[in-house]
């Protein structure tokens, strides 16, 4: 938790007061809400941290989360990225026909989204590879 914590304050200076984000980090909110508003305003970077800090987190407990869960977060992730992309976006497009992982990651990539590539590519080292 103290990797989450560090990522937590290291963002928290750059936040404006009035941001969702920085609300729920003040109350202590759990690092999934926060990372659920961060994706909402658009802060990728900080989510993606929180993403990887909590997968990190869950390995070294020495108790991994089951891929079923990996592969449902990662699809409740990529929906919540899908809607703040423009349908021109090719990210978008590869989401809405349900492309694999790695597909998806690479036009990520290409586009900049380099969070969301992250993500990705941790999702698919979790579960496997598969996707």
């Amino acid at each position: 938790m103290d990797a989450i914590r560090q990522i937590l304050e290291n963002f928290r200076g750059t936040l404006p007061d009035g941001s969702t984000t920085a609300a729920a980090i003040d109350r202590g909110a759990a690092p999934e809400e926060i990372s659920a508003c961060a994706t909402e305003e658009g802060l990728h970077a900080l989510a993606g941290a929180l993403f990887e800090a909590c997968e990190e987190n869950l390995d070294a407990g020495g108790e991994p989360a089951p891929q079923r869960t990996v592969i449902d977060a990662v699809a409740a992730r990529l929906q919540e990225f899908r809607q703040q992309l423009p349908a021109t976006s090719e990210t978008a497009r590869m989401i809405d026909r349900g492309a694999s992982l790695e597909e998806i990651s690479e036009a990520a990539q290409q586009e900049g989204l380099s969070s969301l590539a992250s993500l990705l590519f941790e999702a698919e080292r979790e579960a496997g590879g598969r996707s």
